[in-house]
């Protein structure tokens, strides 16, 4: 407790000496952002000499050279209008958006009637979020290649994954995960989890370029439900200069002795350059995993996933196809599923299963899974003015996951050559959304938007939750109000639900039917007094309803091995959200804090029964789905102190309060303290070598004993910590590069056992694993 009580001080120092330096830097140092730009001609590209540019609502002013260049210095983040006047053409006003250095090109119309273009020369910034976001860098993302989506998230600061043994891993945001946690996959709604909290998302990371995590219940514009934040996975856009090109990923894993490769080609020609399109595909298979004792079996996996992508862009419109396929089977972790009550009681006591004779193999048998995911989007936009601009998006979802129980089969089963699965869960999704953006209205930059969901959910086999139709619809509104220092945003949205669910209750054939409205609204700001300190602040309520699986769940929940038992008088959970972020930046100093407060109404939550119950299928855990009033508050910090151009310290941490009100004590399954700390060294171009880097991963996670005492089927595990190492170079030959990455994970083979883990109570995690990457850019055409 005296430790927590020292770390929280020191926490607090922090935040109030990064505040203090920002202050005094703000009084102390200019904006230093530069703008550079030329005029053209919108007819011929000719640059436009001796033409007046000013900066609106600035006394700034000048004239371009003979080429029609210019360039304003000393410029603070904002939003910026250029006034752009020349003998012969029409005086043309341009917005830019400046949180960094940029070139643009202004092309200025002779005919009034022609729309005024802004090309700018490097990559498109998007308005920064009010809320704490945070992107994987390339780097980071070429350290991942290969992972589950949720081991690639935890490289984020404030992000865990709430585990189930070595192959499925689910990302937890604050302590919060589930369907409090929105991902989207490439702008659609990930859908594929109302079976429960444990199912990884069925999405291929290697097609992934962006991967960013908004924190905190703000996210308006995705939906009502989106308490703990939004996960954004974002392919790169399609080219639109005339070119094919391609990527080769090929990734080696010693732990499991698993493989992964990818391959992606995409291209844009010249004789149809207004057509884009790509085409991907990864395979991924691996063996049984182990821990540093021994081989945890049945724990392999074999998957095999595909996209395709096609878009055709006019100058005020546009299309867009994508279609994606993923496709996986999942051994479970034998030792989890057990026969009897007494062997049960003996393995959750026990330091290692029952049986840990296992031996390395490819092949698993039951208990599996076998999970297919299909996406298809469609998605028009249509541009009305440079100012006004609207979309609308179509998508449909089919997601099918069959359990194989581990039992006996009959005579008949074994003559069989297809054996039907015990548990076969199906569910379909259709959404829609609409939207009508503008931008820079005096100073104001909104969108507006509706959207409708259609689902249904039907199962065959053992019972475990019913089969249910759920249509959902709602419309939001947020505008921004943008200035130089400052910008201030607000957002209200209006959900409807309509749950209808049929399933026996008591022999009787019931119709259950939910329905459940309410509003979401929250308010942001962004201070920035100069270039080094920024202000995000955040506020508002978000709230959804309970999942069929939450409240008719009675059954066998394979992939964790427990019983759940839903309960069909949950109501509507509310949060009430505040988040504050300071970002500190000087040459060789930068500071991340962010805090936050979650006030919950209604929170639900999975409770350990403390029971266990004896089925035809073997022995099991039971747990209850309950609500409690509860809150859920929490910091992370991340510092980077560069030393000079070859040495670099990085050192994260995050630490998570939760209480149950109802019962007066801790809420269970939160994640425990833990911290980071990287050391990178970069080194200098060595001939063919380049970009050549090495880092040393130190991870501590402490015990977490914030839980109620005997409320649990096995007590918290020790705290443990982690070393690891990760070496990184690109290789030119002539004109090909090569990006090499090898890395280690868990070097020092430490036996430990994860908290948020929920095979904990069998087994340890997985041992030492040593990694390779390698990623080959294909370049096939290019008009350049």
């Amino acid at each position: 407790m005296l430790r927590a009580c020292h770390f929280m001080s020191f926490v607090k120092h922090i935040m109030v000496l990064a505040i203090l330096f920002a202050s005094i830097n703000s009084l102390s140092q200019n904006c230093a952002l530069v703008l550079k730009g030329t005029v053209r001609d919108a007819d011929n590209s000719e640059g436009l000499g001796f033409a007046v540019v000013k900066l609106l609502n600035t006394d700034l002013l000048i004239q371009t050279n003979e080429n029609g260049e210019f360039v304003f210095d000393k410029l603070c983040p904002g939003s910026y209008g250029i006034l752009v006047k020349h003998i012969g053409c029409k005086d043309t006003i341009f917005q830019v958006e400046l949180d960094k250095s940029k070139k643009v090109m202004l092309k200025l119309p002779h005919n009034e009637h022609n729309l005024a273009e802004v090309d700018v020369m490097d990559k498109r910034v998007e308005m920064k979020k009010t809320q704490a976001t945070d992107q994987l860098s390339a780097e980071e993302l070429q350290r991942t290649k290969g992972q589950q989506l949720g081991e690639v998230l935890k490289n984020i600061n404030g992000v865990t994954a709430l585990n189930t043994g070595g192959t499925i891993s689910k990302p937890m945001v604050h302590g919060m995960q589930g369907y409090r946690l929105l991902i989207l996959n490439n702008g659609i709604r990930q859908e594929g989890q109302q079976w429960g909290n444990e199912h990884a998302p069925e999405i291929d990371a290697f097609i992934a370029k962006k991967i960013s995590v908004i924190k905190g219940a703000a996210a308006i514009r995705y939906g009502s439900d989106a308490i703990a934040g939004v996960v954004l996975v974002e392919p790169d856009e399609l080219p639109d200069t005339a070119a094919v090109t391609g990527e080769v990923n090929l990734a080696g894993f010693s732990n499991g002795r698993t493989g992964a490769a990818s391959a992606i080609l995409q291209g844009n020609f010249d004789k149809v350059r207004h057509l884009s399109w790509r085409v991907q595909g990864s395979m991924k298979k691996g063996g049984t995993v182990k821990t540093p004792d021994y081989y945890l079996s049945n724990t392999g996996m074999d998957e095999k996933n595909f996209s395709y992508a096609v878009s055709y862009h006019r100058k005020k419109w546009g299309l867009e196809m994508y279609y994606s396929q993923f496709n996986t089977t999942i051994g479970i972790f034998k030792g989890s599923h057990i026969g009897n009550l007494t062997d049960l009681n003996t393995a959750l006591q026990l330091k290692k299963p029952i049986d840990s004779a296992a031996a390395f193999t490819y092949s698993f048998d039951r208990p599996r899974q076998v999970v297919a995911h299909e996406l298809i989007k469609g998605l028009a936009h249509y541009h009305f003015s440079p100012k006004w601009r609207a979309r609308i998006q179509y998508a449909w979802q089919y997601n099918k996951r069959q359990e194989y129980d581990l039992r006996r089969l009959t005579a008949a089963e074994k003559e069989a050559e297809v054996v039907a699965p015990d548990l076969d869960l199906r569910i379909t999704s259709q959404t829609m959304e609409c939207l009508i953006e503008h931008d820079n209205i005096k100073s104001f930059r909104g969108m507006y938007g509706a959207s409708y969901m259609h689902q249904t959910n039907v199962y065959e086999g053992r019972f475990f939750i019913p089969n249910f139709i759920n249509n959902t619809w709602g419309a939001f509104i947020t505008e921004r109000y943008v200035r130089p220092h400052l910008e201030m945003e607000a957002g209200l949205r209006y959900d409807e639900k309509y749950l209808q669910s049929y399933f026996y209750k008591a022999k009787v054939w019931t119709r259950a039917l939910r329905q459940f409205n309410n509003v979401t609204y929250n308010g942001g700001m962004i201070w920035r007094p100069d270039a080094t300190f920024n202000l995000f602040f955040n506020a508002g309520s978000a709230w959804r309803s309970p999942a069929a699986n939450e409240l008719y769940s009675n059954g066998i929940h394979q992939g964790i091995a427990s019983i759940e038992k839903g309960d069909e008088n949950l109501e509507t959970e509310r949060c009430y959200n505040v988040t504050l972020s300071a970002l500190y930046k000087v040459k060789k100093f930068n500071v991340e804090l962010t805090a936050y407060h979650n006030q919950f109404q209604n929170f639900i939550y999975l409770d350990p029964a403390k029971t266990l119950e004896l089925t035809i299928r073997g022995a099991f855990p039971v747990f209850n789905y309950k609500q409690a009033n509860a809150r859920i508050s929490g910091v992370d910090l991340k510092t980077e102190y560069t030393l000079n151009k070859y040495i670099s310290f990085i050192a994260k941490g995050m630490v998570v309060r939760a209480w149950n009100y109802s019962i007066s004590d801790y809420l269970i399954y939160m994640p425990a303290d833990r911290g980071d700390v990287f050391i990178k060294f970069r080194l200098p171009q060595q001939g063919i070598f380049s970009n050549t880097s090495f880092q040393v991963n130190n991870s501590f996670v402490a015990k977490q004993w914030r839980v109620p005492a005997g409320s649990d089927f096995a007590p918290p595990p020790d705290a443990y910590y982690l070393l690891g190492f990760d070496i990184g170079t690109t290789v030119n030959i002539k004109n090909q590069k090569i990006h090499l990455n090898f890395s280690a994970t868990n070097l020092l083979n430490s036996k430990y056992r994860e908290y948020l883990d929920r095979f904990r109570y069998y087994c340890d995690a997985a041992g030492v694993s040593y990694n390779i990457r390698l990623t080959v850019p294909i370049v096939v055409y290019d008009k350049k």
